[in-house]
This record gives structure tokens, C-alpha cells and sequence, in this order.
């Protein structure tokens, strides 16, 4: 017999070493990736989504966002293909392998990944041509909102930021992964394997859904009750106590100073007075009223309202020719351009309610308890509401209702429906309304056949009016014999995340993306599966951070809406142009609008 031909461990060593260098390297990159063990379908679903998140959504993004919603589709899409890969080899091969075999269509290990690789390099070209697209696309959107553009170098800082957030959620995963394997080899013995699978993955899910129902939230929660808890005791230092008695926080008012909170002195403390109105305008001017409880000033909502009546009554609000409710955002933030613009309108001869009901900005608030909001909404209109029907029919002031973002929640929470709205005040002008405010929603869901849901009309706009710009509000200005006593109008900017943010976007697209583009929103805009949620969510962080006229900033024009619902026949077009430069003039002086964001009062 002849010796036998097996190398021995030195041979193959030789053998190794004679390798080619490209051969040695590819070897060292196979067994990297086999290490790294990814999931070759999950990163090339992964790699689609990172690209689709790159398309435009409301508002330009700089790269810090942008790679926050590429890192967070790349994970999302690398899930789904693992799932996908887990079906496959779960049941899908099976059922077809007879199929297979029938046609002789099964393929060998090797060229499965031959295939593979090759789907992996096309994607990755096609995201490279992606990306290319989305520099021209960010400026287009930047264009349309009158924002800064960004250059190709920042931009290009979208692949570390977006890849880098991949890897850490695909850690995350990798750890959820051990857990549950762990799980599944400790569980109890006498439990078929499948049992064991799917009973610990049903309960990593549980794990997970407290996680993200009560854990996440409460930690926000307790997060934003720690930073902004004594933020609210923080007055600004030029802000001086009011020595008028028309307005809380003075000697004469029955609510202190210190208790009206950060956003309440600003409230009482800016704004024009009497003689400052009459220098602006030309026109003789009274005292505005202006007041306001902190939640210092009430152990509960009911409290405060009362003591916001008190005031009313105290400052002799009964006879001035309007009173405005101002319902809060979670600050106790109410908007001084509106303010001061229904001052300017009237001469002063004006009255303006607010109360607070908590110090958490609008976004924790929302996620800590909206029925908070629409109770202390509700507590307050209704307080000021009975007051004012107390009064005299024929010589009582005209009573107006005002909510900007998560103030339009709280004003609509003293709501039913359309029935109590239009008996409710003279008028109703709110502004940037969430996509959970209730009203809004129904009035959207049942507009007329034909129109929009970006644009819409509701029962011909007799009672309840929408418009986009301030050119469309404008079209409700002067006599409007067709819209009645009671005027509601919600305004609504086509690129303000904060109305059109919604979960269903996860898996549905909605009517406002399947129609026309309105205004400054890019036609580009596409709906995607969980890539447009994710957008739209981290749009809402920068929905202050462009011009007024576009995004969650509505600038002077919310003057021409006060002027729209007041049913004044002298606040036509004309005389609202006209006081607009006054108003810039009057808010140069008081900072700015929001306490985050740019503020341009040019729009």
C-alpha cells in the first residue's frame, strides 16, 4: 500500500504561508465577519432604510438629527430583516423546498452569499447616490422655510453619527438577544424548546413594553421635574414687580410677585403700557389688564381659575371692550406677540386671563398626562365663563379664547363638541394645534368632500374656519357675512411637525402626504414605513428652529387671526397691515417670543 498523503500540521502551516496575500487578508476578513456574526438580510434592510431616511420631511435637519434618524431606520430595518431571515428558516424554506426541488432552483451555501454580497455592494452604491440627493434635498427643504443651508461637509457628518447610533442600538439588541437565549437554555427542562423560546421572548417583550410604557416615561418625567421645577422660581433680571394695579403680581393684586412663576412675570411684566400704546399708535389708549396665577397661587386648578376671576373682577375687566382666555403650554408660557398684538388691535381697552397648571415643558407634559392639561383648561374657561355670563348681554365685553400648541389641548378640553364652542364666546383663535387636540381631529376627520386634510373646510366654515399662512388668514378678515357670531379658527402651518406628528404614521400613510404639497412643505416628501414616524418625531425638536411664517413659528400672524375672530369690521386687511410694523416695533424690546428657538419677528 502506498504511504499515506495526509499533510501533517506543518504542511498545512507551508501551505498557509504560501498563501497568496489577497487570499491571507480575505481569510482574516472572513473570519472578522463571521465573529461579528451580522445578519446579512437585516444589514441589507438595514442599509435601504439608513438611505430612505435620508429623503426630506417638514423641516431641515442638521447632521446631529439627521444621523439620529438614519441610525434609528437603520435599526428598525435591521430588525425587520432579521425577522424576516428567523421566518425564513423557520417555515417559508420549508414550505417551498418541494417547490424547489420540483424546479431544481435550490442554491449552495457559496452562492448564496455570492448573492448576498452582491445585494449588500448595490445597496451600499445606491446609498451613496442617496446621498448625494439628500444634500440637494436638505436645501431645497431649507429653501422653502427660509433656513440656513447646510454645507456638503456638515452634512457628511450624517454617516459617523447615523452609523455609530446603528451600532449601539444593534448592541442592545445583541444583549436582548443573550438574555433571551439565556432564558430559553435555563428554563425549565421538562417545556418542549419551542415552549421555552416562546415563552422567554413573550417575556423579554413584557419586560420591554414596561420599559418603554412606564419606566422611560416616569424617567422623563422625574428628569424634567428636577431640571425644570426650579426654573420656574427663576424670574428674569430685567423684569421689574408692576406697579399698576391692571396687573397681577402688583401691590393692589392678590396674587404675589415671586408666585406667578418664570413665564407668569413675564406675562404681567412686559407689554406696553397705556402711554407707550398711545406713543406707538397715535391713538388714545387705556391700561391693558393683564393677569395671572402661578401654581403658587392654589393647591389646585379650580383655586387658581377662582383667583384669575378675582383678578378679573378686582381690575375691573367687565368694562373693557374684549377678554381673552390665554390657556397655557406646560410652562405656563403665553405667547407675548399675541398678547401684545390683541392690545395693539383694541388700544389697550383689553383684558387677558392665563393660569398655570404646571412648569414641565409642552413635550414632557405631553408624555407625562394630557388629562392634566385639559382639566386645568377646562377648570379655568369655565370659572371665566361664568363671570362673564353674569354680565350684561348687551354692554359685556367680547369674550375670546386663545391657545397656542399644548394650549390648544388645554382650550379644547372645555369642549364637547361644536355645539358648546359656538356658545361658548364671541370668538376662538387657536394656534398650532397638536395632532391629539380632539376638536381639531373631528373637524379634520369630517371636513367637506374635495378639500384637504392640510387644507381643509368644515361644514362650508360657518362656524369653524382653518387656514395654512398668513395670506389665508387674511381672507377671514373684515365682514365675513357667512361666518357667524362665534368665529373659530384653528392655524396650522403646512411644515409644523406639531400638528401633523402622529404614531399611526408608523404603519399609515396620512391624507395630508397623499395630497398636493401646501405652501413651503418640499413635494419631494414621501411616505415611508417607520422611516416618515421617525422623521416627523425628530422634526418636533427643531419645529422652533426656523423662521416665523413656517414650522411651530407663527410670528405677527397671529395678529391677523385675533383681528380674523374679533368680527371687528375696521380690522380689515388694510388696518391689520398696518399695525403690523407696530407690533415688530413693540416685541424688539422684550426678547424673545419662545424660550427655545430663533425668533424672527420680520414674518
Amino acid at each position: 500500500m502506498s504511504e499515506s498523503t495526509t499533510p501533517t500540521p506543518k504542511a498545512k502551516q507551508a501551505g498557509k504561508s504560501g498563501q497568496h496575500p489577497a487570499r491571507r487578508a480575505s481569510n482574516r476578513a472572513q473570519v472578522f465577519w463571521d465573529r461579528l456574526h451580522p445578519d446579512t438580510v437585516g444589514l441589507l434592510v438595514g442599509t435601504m432604510f439608513f438611505a430612505l431616511a435620508l429623503t426630506p420631511s417638514l423641516l431641515p435637519r442638521d447632521a446631529l438629527y439627521q444621523g439620529v434618524v438614519c441610525g434609528l431606520c437603520a435599526a428598525t430595518g435591521y430588525l425587520i430583516g432579521v425577522f424576516a431571515r428567523w421566518n425564513w428558516n423557520a417555515w417559508i424554506q420549508e414550505f417551498l423546498l418541494p417547490v424547489w426541488k420540483k424546479r431544481r432552483l435550490r442554491l449552495g451555501s457559496t452562492w448564496r452569499r455570492r448573492i448576498e454580497g452582491a445585494l449588500l455592494i448595490a445597496a451600499l452604491a445606491w446609498l451613496a447616490g442617496m446621498v448625494l440627493f439628500s444634500v440637494r434635498w436638505q436645501r431645497q427643504v431649507a429653501q422653502y422655510t427660509d433656513a440656513r443651508e447646510l454645507s456638503t461637509a456638515e452634512y457628511f457628518l450624517v454617516f459617523p453619527i447615523g452609523i455609530g447610533l446603528w451600532l449601539l442600538l444593534g448592541l442592545v439588541g445583541r444583549g436582548i438577544n443573550i438574555a433571551t437565549d439565556f432564558l430559553i437554555e435555563h428554563g425549565p427542562k421538562r417545556l418542549d424548546v419551542g415552549v421555552r423560546t416562546v415563552s422567554a421572548w413573550i417575556g423579554v417583550g413584557i419586560v420591554g413594553l414596561v420599559i418603554f410604557n412606564q419606566v422611560v416615561p416616569g424617567t422623563i418625567v422625574s428628569m424634567g421635574e428636577a431640571v425644570f421645577a426650579p426654573r420656574n422660581s427663576q424670574i428674569r433680571e430685567d423684569l421689574v414687580q408692576p406697579n399698576n394695579p391692571e396687573r397681577s403680581g402688583s401691590p393692589d393684586s392678590i396674587n404675589d410677585w415671586e408666585g406667578l412663576g418664570a413665564f407668569g412675570t413675564r406675562f404681567v411684566g412686559l407689554g406696553l403700557h397705556k402711554e407707550e400704546l398711545s406713543a406707538l399708535s397715535g391713538r388714545p389708549s387705556k391700561e391693558p389688564i393683564r393677569v395671572y396665577s402661578g401654581l403658587e397661587h392654589g393647591q389646585d386648578d379650580a383655586e387658581r381659575a377662582q383667583r384669575v376671576v378675582e383678578e378679573l373682577k378686582r381690575t375691573h375687566a367687565e368694562d373693557r371692550k374684549v377678554v381673552m382666555v390665554a390657556t397655557t403650554t406646560g410652562t405656563g408660557w403665553v405667547n407675548p406677540t399675541a398678547a401684545q398684538a390683541l392690545e395693539l388691535l383694541y388700544d389697550g381697552d383689553t383684558a387677558i386671563a392665563a393660569a398655570q397648571y404646571s412648569y414641565l415643558p409642552s413635550g414632557v407634559q405631553f408624555i407625562a398626562n394630557t388629562d392634566v392639561v385639559r382639566e386645568a383648561g377646562q377648570t379655568l374657561i369655565s370659572a371665566v365663563q361664568e363671570w362673564w355670563n353674569e354680565l350684561d348681554p348687551e354692554s359685556r365685553p367680547k369674550l375670546l379664547i386663545y391657545g397656542e400648541s399644548l394650549g390648544v389641548v388645554a382650550g379644547e378640553g372645555a369642549f364637547s363638541g361644536l355645539q358648546g364652542l359656538a356658545q361658548a364666546a364671541d370668538g376662538v383663535l387657536w394656534v398650532g394645534p397638536p395632532h391629539s387636540s380632539t376638536l381639531w381631529r373631528n373637524f379634520v376627520s369630517r371636513r367637506d368632500p374635495g378639500t384637504y386634510e392640510a387644507d381643509p373646510e368644515y361644514a362650508a366654515g360657518m362656524v369653524v374656519r382653518f387656514a395654512g399662512t398668513r395670506q389665508e388668514v387674511q381672507e377671514n378678515l373684515g365682514p365675513q357675512p357667512l361666518w357667524q357670531s362665534t368665529r373659530v379658527l384653528y392655524f396650522q402651518h403646512a411644515t409644523d411637525p406639531v400638528v401633523w406628528w402622529s404614531p399611526s404614521t408608523l404603519l399609515k400613510e396620512p391624507d395630508w402626504l397623499k395630497e398636493p404639497a401646501q405652501f413651503d412643505r418640499s413635494p419631494a416628501m414621501r411616505w415611508y414605513p417607520f422611516i416618515t414616524f421617525f422623521q416627523l418625531s425628530l422634526d418636533l425638536p427643531v419645529a422652533a428652529n426656523v423662521p416665523n411664517g413656517h414650522g411651530h413659528n407663527y410670528g405677527t400672524a397671529v395678529m391677523d387671526g385675533l383681528a380674523a375672530i374679533s368680527n371687528e369690521d375696521r380690522f380689515d386687511r388694510d388696518f391689520v397691515e398696518q399695525q403690523r410694523p407696530l407690533l415688530e416695533q413693540a416685541m424688539q424690546d422684550q426678547g424673545p417670543e419662545k424660550e427655545i428657538g430663533v425668533d424672527n419677528t420680520k414674518n
